[in-house]
């Protein structure tokens, strides 16, 4: 499947998604500070000739994850039934802590919006199944208290 012409959020959901993995994959982010993160993410967006209008939001969707990535975790576990974080698999995991903190700190991105993004990135990088897993996980996590409050609506 090819990928669509993305649009600035798109495009920077889709490297955020793309560095998380990475350093999840690699058991980078437990051994780094925020400044080396950063740094990290700098050079991956270097590489991959990331355009200025999506860096910013894709660096905070990185910094999110990776400063509260205890309580993303640990909301991800609530609802993640009979699922242990540790073996979800590594695509999966980048995607619910990217969509989880997405619906818990960024108050300004309407969870619907937030939901439809996630799912539709995970139909080109996760298996056959992956989109309705994620949605089976992130839509009740859209609806607690800490992603509603302060939350912008849908239109």
């Amino acid at each position: 499947m090819t990928m669509p012409q993305l649009t600035p959020r798109q495009r920077a959901r889709e490297i955020a998604f793309q560095f998380l993995y990475r350093l999840d994959h690699e058991s980078l982010s437990a051994q780094m500070t925020l400044r080396t993160i950063e740094a990290e993410f700098k050079a991956h967006a270097d590489h991959f000739v990331i355009p200025a209008e999506s860096y910013d939001f894709a660096l905070r969707i990185v910094k999110e994850v990776t400063q509260n990535q205890k309580a993303v975790d640990q909301m991800i576990k609530t609802h993640a039934e009979n699922w242990r974080i540790e073996r979800l698999g590594t695509v999966e995991r980048a995607f619910l802590r990217m969509g989880t903190a997405e619906l818990l700190y960024f108050k300004d991105v309407p969870a619907a919006v937030t939901l439809n993004e996630v799912i539709e990135l995970s139909k080109y990088f996760g298996e056959a199944e992956t989109p309705a897993f994620l949605n089976g996980i992130l839509d009740p996590i859209s609806k607690e208290e800490l992603a509603l409050a302060g939350k912008v609506e849908s239109e």
